[in-house]
């Protein structure tokens, strides 16, 4: 039945779109247009990989039915607004090695996700040549393709490579679908294609110009009446060809944060994001191009943030469609094994897929070229708002109220909404699940409620792929939902309406108790019959996609600061990750070999504990604990190893425990040491790196600059790290210091001026000027010597052509009392021979 009425939806939007005449043309201003219409396009959506490479053997592995998982994801796409797709076609996998097109499950499985996604109203961007091998993370196959044969510079410059290329886009765009039976190069909802995948050329203009041709030579032999477009995110020396060139636009990439650090970045990454700055944008061809993004993501960052800052950016730069890579499905994400730096899906990440929700509203709703101010300071725009502080992205509008985090934003007229989608509270949704949610008015007096489960990270899902962990997990927990809309009132109906669901309730005072599910809500009074099984919007009103609960351990995620003052009270803080209520929760303080003295722990949210210790323990020492946890049946655990049992037991054996320094009010503050440079955010040069020193660590500096180090803006190196987590506990003891200390010593050669600078949290920076010297170990500053400076770009993002320093902002708005990182910048500067320095400690005194 279900297929059925996807059958339906799919022609529903046939005849919206013009199914079988509308087609894309760029015009004469770089402009994509529809051609029945001449209006703008613009779409947002995702890459999605599960037809290819490691998602399609992970698949196997695991007896995924793999259509089945395309179908799931493609409903999560529906319900988060998502319109485009885009992929490199792993071309390795669905080709020989002369170009001809391979009839296979690769290419089915593609076939069949371009149908499901039709369905749902969706349009594509499509690449044909990605050159990669299929391997990653995982060594490469022997795969039967032209990649493989020549490999990716080969393809770019061998006369033979060349020739299979252009053969394998000709049969490519005449493969007709073997679900729709329309050849990809018909298909009214593919608007463009992109001839390849990032290739770094490193030929002659006209050499590459002639690639190029060739290339859109063999597409266009086929009767291709779309826009081809061409990578310029790299080889930018190369302008005159990609302008020259007979391609209709250039595509775009955006890694702002970097990629792989293998571990999730803390700190305020919006100024990243400020602006898009693309380098051909006086060159006269470029005017003529069409502008698209292939793909972006903030990788690594954890927070919820980042992707409405993206879209607003892409959009002031002209941008007209863009694809976050990349979108893991349902059955891969628990590991984060596809491409470990990102990550995103709506049941495990819901709050970076909400985030990616209120994105595409930025797209769709934002005018090309607007201007609205550069962050941090302006972070709201139009209907939407990001906070960095809150971890928020929020669209309020007249009619639609999307959240990623707690908000206390108050739509101006709640009788007016019509859509809401959110995670957490707001005022117009009481909610302390886990899980994203959405509501939806079918018509006056009725709603849809669609509640997934909640969702756990039990490690850093950034953390180095191992298919064998298991990094986040969900839930299906009841829990209270209070809804406050006057359209629905304070005693509505619900009725549980996916398969299974049979829940039958009356909300008192606007509040229900469900698990996760879709529920049909009724204004009391209200009798009006619905057809569960009717199509809404690009769904159906009784679809439902979730894991089952896969939440098979019990973890604790400590929260204690690392250390405090002396004049705060000792507070132990922590969650519990369980799919069982603890019996007991205790926290254990260790008083020498074989004895410890047990606190009790008290809930003060679902799922959050706290333990207050006397004060005869605030005092100047470290304070060893562990965390226990007894569960029902299962006895005692103790963290933070996990291990059975208790402190108290006899035979207890764990040397693995959390440790608080507490201090004296008045002791310095560290900020940075040599030993947190692996989390530090850095630029990479020859020389630079952490070695031992006698009985300690140090930054080590060591390398002789060459001519090529003098370009542009480019620092000699550069690296900042988060210190928030690590003063959390004496926060407040920033604005009783009066110093800055920098440890360093010069070993030899030119003792260098190093940029030294502070980061609040809003992104605003105050930088000193320090020259070292070849005698000195300490060197100290007042913090009333900093001034305003700019925010280093490191990690160094993707594309490199984009800026390394952004601001400086206001310096009027730099707030000490909320610094939270710590910059080090060595600028280009005049050399005689070699540097060779060491950095050891900052603190604050």
């Amino acid at each position: 039945m279900r297929e059925i009425l996807l059958i339906i939806l799919f022609f529903v939007f046939a005849a919206v779109s013009g199914q079988h005449s509308r087609h894309a043309y760029v015009d004469d201003e770089g402009v994509l247009r529809w051609q029945d219409d001449q209006s703008e396009i613009r779409g947002f959506g995702v890459n999605y990989s599960v037809p290819f490479a490691h998602a399609f053997r992970m698949a196997e592995r695991m007896d995924i039915d793999l259509e089945e998982a395309i179908r799931q994801d493609v409903y999560h796409f529906a319900r988060l607004d998502l319109d485009l797709y885009r992929v490199h076609v792993w071309d390795t996998e669905i080709s020989d090695s002369v170009g001809n097109l391979l009839e296979n499950e690769h290419l089915r499985l593609f076939d069949f996700a371009i149908q499901e996604m039709k369905k749902r109203g969706m349009r594509f961007v499509i690449t044909p040549i990605a050159f990669w091998g299929n391997g990653w993370p995982e060594p490469d196959e022997d795969t039967p393709g032209f990649s493989n044969k020549y490999g990716k510079d080969a393809c770019l410059t061998n006369s033979d490579a060349i020739e299979a290329q252009a053969n394998y886009l000709e049969q490519f765009l005449n493969h007709k679908n073997s679900f729709t039976g329309i050849a990809y190069k018909d298909d009214p909802d593919v608007i463009a294609f992109e001839i390849s995948n990032e290739p770094h050329h490193k030929g002659s203009v006209e050499e590459v110009k002639s690639y190029i041709n060739k290339m859109i030579s063999s597409m266009k032999k086929t009767g291709l009446q779309k826009p081809v477009f061409y990578n310029m995110s790299h080889s930018i020396h190369l302008a005159d060809a990609y302008m020259e060139a007979d391609s209709d636009g250039g595509t775009f990439q955006w890694y702002p944060s970097g990629l792989v650090a293998n571990h999730a970045l803390e700190g305020n990454y919006l100024p990243h994001v400020a602006e898009y700055k693309i380098p051909y944008e006086d060159h006269l061809g470029f005017k003529r191009k069409a502008k698209i993004v292939y793909e972006f993501d903030p990788a690594d960052v954890a927070g919820n943030y980042m992707y409405p800052a993206m879209a607003r950016s892409f959009r002031e730069a002209g941008l007209q469609l863009a694809t976050q890579f990349a979108y893991d499905a349902l059955f891969l994400a628990p590991f984060n094994t596809n491409y470990g730096t990102h990550f995103m899906n709506l049941a495990y990440a819901p709050q970076k897929a909400l985030s990616l929700k209120i994105a595409s509203a930025v797209f769709h709703e934002i005018p090309r070229n607007a201007d609205f101010g550069a962050f941090p300071g302006n972070n709201s725009f139009d209907n939407f708002r990001v906070s960095y502080e809150e971890n928020l992205a929020e669209y309020l509008s007249e009619n639609r109220f999307y959240y990623t985090s707690n908000t206390t934003s108050m739509p101006s007229d709640i009788t007016e909404l019509k859509e809401i989608a959110g995670f957490g509270s707001s005022p117009v949704v009481k909610y302390n699940g886990l899980g994203a949610y959405f509501l939806d008015e079918i018509e006056p007096g009725i709603w849809r409620l669609e509640v997934m489960p909640d969702a756990f990270w039990l490690k850093d899902p950034y953390s180095p792929v191992d298919p064998n962990v298991q990094k986040t997990a969900v839930l299906h927990a009841e829990h209270s939902m209070t809804i406050q809309l006057p359209q629905l009132g304070d005693a509505f109906s619900a009725q549980g309406i996916n398969e299974a669901n049979s829940l039958v309730a009356i909300a008192n005072e606007g509040a229900i108790d469900l698990t996760p599910g879709v529920y049909l809500l009724r204004k009391k009074g209200l009798s009006t019959k619905i057809d569960v099984q009717s199509p809404f919007k690009n769904i159906v009103l009784n679809e439902y996609v979730a894991p089952a609960s896969d939440l098979d351990t019990v973890l604790v995620r400590n929260k204690t600061s690392q250390s405090i003052n002396m004049s705060d009270e000792v507070e132990i803080s922590f969650d519990v990750i369980s799919a069982e209520k603890p019996e007991e929760v205790a926290v254990f303080v260790g008083e020498g070999q074989y004895r410890s003295r047990r606190f009790e722990a008290e809930e003060i949210a679902p799922d959050q504990y706290r333990a207050l210790l006397p004060d005869e323990l605030n005092r100047h020492q470290t304070l060893n604990y562990y965390i226990g946890v007894k569960q029902p049946d299962a006895g005692w655990r103790t963290f933070p190893s996990g291990i059975a049992g208790n402190p108290g037991d006899w035979d207890f054996s764990s040397r693995q425990g959390y440790s608080l320094d507490i201090l004296p009010d008045d002791s310095p503050l560290l900020l940075w040491s040599a030993d947190d440079h692996e989390f530090s955010s850095s630029s990479w040069r020859q020389g630079v790196g952490v070695l031992p020193d006698f009985n300690r660590r140090v930054l080590s500096y060591n390398f002789t600059p060459d001519e090529a180090d003098f370009s542009g803006d480019e620092p000699f190196h550069a690296f900042k790290y988060y210190f928030g987590e690590k003063i959390a506990g004496r926060q407040k003891s920033i604005l009783s210091k009066e110093k800055l200390v920098l440890k360093a010593k010069v070993r030899s050669g030119t003792p260098p001026e190093l940029h030294i600078s502070l980061i609040d949290k809003s992104g605003l920076v105050r930088k000193y000027p320090m020259k070292l010297n070849a005698h000195d170990e300490f060197y100290t500053v007042s913090l009333n010597d900093f001034n305003v400076g700019p925010i280093a770009i490191v990690p160094r993002p993707f594309p490199d052509f984009l800026p390394w320093f952004a601001g400086p902002g206001d310096a009027a708005d730099f707030n000490m009392a909320e610094i939270e990182m710590v910059q080090i910048v060595l600028p280009a500067q005049e050399v005689e021979g070699a540097f060779d320095f060491y950095l050891d400690d900052i603190w604050l005194e």
